[in-house]
């Protein structure tokens, strides 16, 4: 993991990403290109982005990362391959591209915030999502 994680106390973000309801991705993608560029490929969120949305993708070094598309939308991208996590760490942006029937819907840049505590969020995001799903 990085050094450079920003202190959970000091951020608004991670107390906002608690409070709403968060699914998980059925599922996505992530590519790389030759020059260690991201891509996350992933369904469309249906919430557009609107003039002033900042796009951003919290991380923590671990298995999760959780996309703050806009205040209407948010996933969880769960079960990251650990090949790439390095380079996750490491970027200021990715790109996503949402795709609904293989037609692009939109693609914009989501900037990347390292910051400690994202993995534990996610897993009680997850969890809430199977009781919800499962009943128990």
């Amino acid at each position: 993991m990085s050094d450079k994680k920003e202190n959970v106390a000091y951020s608004s973000g991670l107390d906002a990403l608690r409070k709403r309801s968060i699914p998980v991705a059925g599922y996505y993608d992530i590519l790389e290109n030759d020059v260690g560029e991201l891509l996350f490929t992933l369904k469309y969120l249906e919430a557009p982005l609107k003039e002033g949305d900042k796009p951003v993708m919290y991380y923590d070094g671990g298995p999760h990362a959780i996309l703050m598309k806009n205040n209407e939308a948010a996933l969880i991208c769960d079960m990251i391959h650990a090949g790439v996590r390095g380079t996750l760490e490491g970027i200021g942006k990715v790109l996503i591209g949402e795709f609904d029937d293989g037609k692009v819907m939109e693609e914009y840049f989501a900037e990347m915030r390292i910051m400690a505590g994202i993995e534990d969020i996610a897993d009680e995001h997850i969890e809430a999502n199977r009781k919800a799903d499962t009943g128990w």
